[in-house]
C-alpha cells in the first residue's frame, strides 16, 4: 500500500515544473496550496537584471520598459509544464497590451534552431528570446531564489524592482491575481 501511495504521489508530481536540464533526470513537483504559497514569494525589492533581445529587428533592453509592470518568464521547449502555461501567458499579453505592461519569454533551450522550430508552430503574442548566458542565475541570485527549475517567472514593478518570484507553472487566473497588485 505504501508503494502505491508513493507511486501516486510521484505521478502527481509530474505537472508543475522541470529541472533546468534537458535530460532523463527531470524533476517535476505538483504543489499543494501550502507549497504553492511557499513557491510564490514576494522578494525584498531587488533591482531588475537588465538584458537585451531583438524585437522586430530592433535591439530592446528590459530597462527600456521601466515604468511598466514586467513579467519575465524562463521556460524551455522540452518542458511540459512550461508548454502548458504558454497559452495563458499569451492571453495575458494580449489582454494587457494597452496597459503599462511588458512580457518577455526567455527560453533556456540549448540552441536557436530548436527554439525557432518550436516558435514557428506557436502563436505566442509576446517576444521570446534565447537566454543570454547566465541570466537565470543572475535573477536567482538577485532574489535569493535557490530552486534551479523552470518555469520560473519574475514580476518587476513600475519602479524596476523585482517584487515577485513564481516557481512552477501557474494558471492565467493565478498570474492575473499577482499582476493586478502592481498594474
Amino acid at each position: 500500500m505504501f508503494r502505491l501511495i508513493l507511486f501516486v504521489a510521484a505521478a502527481a508530481a509530474l505537472s508543475l515544473n522541470c529541472s533546468k536540464t534537458n535530460d532523463s533526470s527531470i524533476k517535476d513537483i505538483k504543489p499543494n496550496d501550502k507549497q504553492k504559497t511557499q513557491q510564490q514569494k514576494t522578494v525584498s525589492q531587488s533591482d531588475m537584471v537588465d538584458f537585451a533581445w531583438s524585437e522586430n529587428g530592433k535591439k530592446i533592453n528590459l530597462s527600456d520598459h521601466k515604468g511598466k509592470v514586467i513579467l519575465v518568464n524562463f521556460w524551455a521547449t522540452w518542458c511540459g509544464p512550461c508548454q502548458r502555461e504558454l497559452p495563458a501567458l499569451s492571453e495575458i499579453s494580449n489582454e494587457l497590451k494597452d496597459k503599462d505592461f511588458k512580457m518577455i519569454g526567455v527560453s533556456v533551450d540549448n540552441n536557436q534552431q530548436i527554439l525557432d522550430r518550436f516558435l514557428k508552430g506557436s502563436k505566442l503574442s509576446y517576444p521570446i528570446t534565447l537566454e543570454p548566458e547566465g541570466l537565470v542565475s543572475k535573477y536567482m541570485s538577485a532574489t535569493g531564489q535557490t530552486q534551479n527549475v523552470i518555469p520560473q517567472t519574475y514580476i518587476i514593478d513600475k519602479n524596476g524592482k523585482i517584487v515577485e518570484t513564481i516557481i512552477g507553472a501557474r494558471s492565467k487566473e493565478d498570474f492575473m491575481n499577482i499582476l493586478n497588485k502592481y498594474l
